[in-house]
Formats: C-alpha cells, structure tokens, sequence
C-alpha cells in the first residue's frame, strides 16, 4: 500500500522534472475523476497517520476503497498521474483543487461534528 503511494509520488517527481510531456495515455482518468482520487488518497493518508488502528479495525484498505468507488485500479492511477506530472503547471492547478477539496470536507465534518454534538470545532472556520 505505502509502496504503491510513494512509487505514485517518486514517478510524480521523475516525471515532472522531465521538460517533455507524456502521450495521453488511453486510460486517461478525467481530471475531476483525479481531482477526487486524489482527494480521498490524501484523506486516507491523514487517516492512516493519525489512527492506523481505525483502518484497521473497519478493514479498509486503498487500493480496495479506491477501485470500488472510482472502478480504477493502481496501474490506471499511476499512468494518469504520470500524464497530469508531466505539465508541472498543470499539476500544480490540480492539486489546487485537491487542496480546496480537502478545505471543503473540512468543513463538512465540522458541521456534521457541531450538528451531531453541539460543539464547534476550535478550527472551524
């Protein structure tokens, strides 16, 4: 799991200090399909760093969640990674939505914490 995530990051960076983009791959995921992938990688990361155990414990594993939700696997994930590293430029737009994803659920789940528990999160915004 760790393996495939950094063989993804290591062939982000490999592929980005490369001045000559990629050929679109005919798999290509779409970038709002990616945008979310990547989204919910970041999230099972902080997950994954912050209580392992609790993945465990629900037995949720990426590559198992990922497929089930996006009907991708790891191979068509780092192939269109590649492709969206190759245009740094680009990259960097994407993970802008990434991020602002991120802020986004952020914001939800401390709704949903306030709502369910009637305390508002110290870094509710």
């Amino acid at each position: 799991m760790k393996k495939i995530l950094l063989l993804i990051g290591l062939l982000s960076f490999v592929v980005a200090c490369d001045k000559q983009a990629m050929e679109k791959p005919v798999n290509l995921i779409p970038e709002d399909k990616m945008v979310e992938i990547l989204t919910d990688i970041a999230i099972y990361q902080a997950v994954e760093g912050y209580d392992p155990q609790k993945l465990t414990t629900n037995n949720v594993k990426l590559n198992d969640f990922i497929f089930n939700k996006y009907k991708v696997n790891a191979k068509v994930i780092e192939t269109s990674n590649k492709y969206y590293a190759s245009d740094v430029e680009g990259y960097k737009k994407l993970y802008a939505k990434v991020i602002d994803n991120l802020s986004e659920r952020r914001k939800e789940a401390g709704i949903e914490i306030e709502k369910t528990t009637g305390v508002k999160p110290v870094d509710a915004q």
